[in-house]
């Protein structure tokens, strides 16, 4: 049986790509909650080393409680839940959530919808008694200005920051940057009681975002740069060092609400209300892919590093074995509010090339031709009939250069494709999504948690 149905409802539990079938392997079944689109549940993926709590972990939120499940034990009742706000009248739930390693055990970050920011530790949270448990907290953050209707809506680590440097942003426009070591009072001789609340812990720097609100951000994965998918309908890619607003685009309609860096930091994915999927380029500045598939809004996107294939590996079978050594493709996941999951295969030019542009060209020519619409995408400027077109490239180019910010490009300046694979694997509308070595973890508004394994090499021609 391929389906499972409710009603007239029906979600696949399996779905096939280029390297063989995934299987839906569990599903968490307990503990749901009814639709709320401001309670999105979202997951995290850690890793803790020595000790009990050795091994992995997904953190994913669900009406008022944080829970933690280890990696393979999502379908069961939760090892611990943590329990923020038992008031119906107060908006102190968990809306976002983020895990760094750190050899002082403070890795976790919590965003709630009245504005606060937890920072705790993951491991005290598992060695904590009682179910539901109260969370044990390192130290709580509310900056200045920030009221119960600024809602956190996201919060995240920056990677390779010595000093265990973090962000915060709100749906009023700002994002807050924070040295853990100042919030923590370590190396002043001070350590916050456990719970302690000051105002007075003030952010390293602000930075302030003129687009309405944002929704979403992401790190690139040197730690220089931030990517805000904001409601404006504007990506904004800003200067972690300075705060300035360096490159970015406008959405073809609506606000864009999530966004993800390449695991290269070269392109920045983006969705939102046009229903589309973007993939913008950090030098070419502009969007150089669209993706059309979804038939609702755009949730969530993630790249996933263990598919796709680097220059000369001929590691993927299909299309991708006919291109040339110094093709890569990516592959990127959207979750949308039409329960759909989609991937994408995304084409890029090798680095290093000449004239790479050319010889991609010539390469899909050769088999057949790139239609507008096709199922992969190279990442440089193009025409629909596969031929070079100079004057759009250079049009493009010159509105990212001079204003920084991409104006909305015109349908029939987009480049379009098409998802490789796209199902519905939800009865409800999909929030998140989760890439693993071994598996991809989908989840949707009511904390319905879909596990899929990977499909093993010797069963790829199932």
């Amino acid at each position: 049986m391929n389906y499972t149905a409710s009603g007239d409802r029906v979600a696949r539990n399996r779905f096939k790509t280029a390297e063989g079938r995934f299987h839906l392997h569990t599903e968490r079944t307990s503990g749901l909650q009814p639709f709320n689109y401001q309670r999105s549940t979202r997951l995290t993926c850690a890793s803790l080393q020595g000790g009990p709590e050795d091994g992995l972990w997904i953190i994913f939120n669900v009406g008022d409680c944080i829970n933690i499940c280890r990696y393979d034990s999502t379908h069961k009742e939760p090892y611990r839940a943590l329990l923020f706000n038992n008031s119906p009248v107060r908006g102190g739930y968990p809306i976002c959530h983020a895990f760094m390693p750190a050899k002082d055990n403070v890795d976790l970050l919590v965003g709630l919808g009245d504005g606060q920011v937890m920072l705790m530790s993951l491991r005290a949270q598992l060695q904590a008694t009682g179910y539901p448990s109260k969370p044990v907290v390192v130290s709580t953050l509310q900056p200045e200005g920030v009221s119960e209707t600024n809602r956190c809506t996201a919060v995240a680590w920056i990677p390779r920051s010595e000093s265990g440097h973090f962000v915060a942003a709100y749906s009023s426009g700002n994002i807050y940057v924070y040295k853990k070591t100042h919030v923590t009072g370590e190396g002043s001789g001070k350590f916050l009681s456990l719970g302690s609340s000051s105002k007075s812990q003030s952010p390293s720097s602000t930075i302030a975002i003129s687009g309405g609100g944002i929704n979403d951000v992401a790190l690139s994965p040197d730690g220089r740069q931030l990517a805000a998918a904001c409601r404006d309908g504007a990506l904004r890619v800003v200067d972690v060092g300075t705060g300035t607003v360096v490159c970015g685009f406008c959405s073809y309609y609506g606000a864009l609400l999530c966004c993800a860096f390449s695991p290269d930091g070269k392109y920045v994915a983006t969705g939102g209300e046009d229903d589309m999927v973007a993939v913008y380029g950090i030098q070419e500045r502009y969007p150089v892919v669209h993706g059309e598939g979804h038939r609702s809004w755009v949730s969530r996107v993630a790249w996933d590093p263990w598919a796709g294939s680097e220059p000369g590996t001929g590691s993927r079978t299909g299309l991708s074995e006919q291109l040339a050594p110094s093709t890569r493709i990516y592959r990127l996941g959207s979750a949308g509010q039409d329960c759909q999951l989609c991937l994408w295969d995304v084409q890029a030019p090798g680095e290093g090339d000449i004239n790479s542009s050319a010889a991609m060209l010539a390469q899909m020519s050769m088999l057949g031709g790139m239609k507008r619409n096709g199922s992969l995408a190279n990442l440089v400027s193009g025409r629909g009939d596969g031929q070079p077109n100079a004057s759009l490239h250079d049009r493009k180019a010159s509105l990212g250069k001079s204003s920084g910010i991409c104006p909305s490009l015109p349908r029939m300046d987009m480049y379009i494709i098409q998802p490789i694979m796209e199902h519905k694997l939800h009865l409800d509308p999909m929030s998140d999504l989760l890439f693993t070595e071994d598996a991809i973890f989908t989840v949707d508004h009511t904390g319905n948690i879909r596990t899929w394994l990977r499909p093993q090499p010797d069963g790829a021609g199932e």
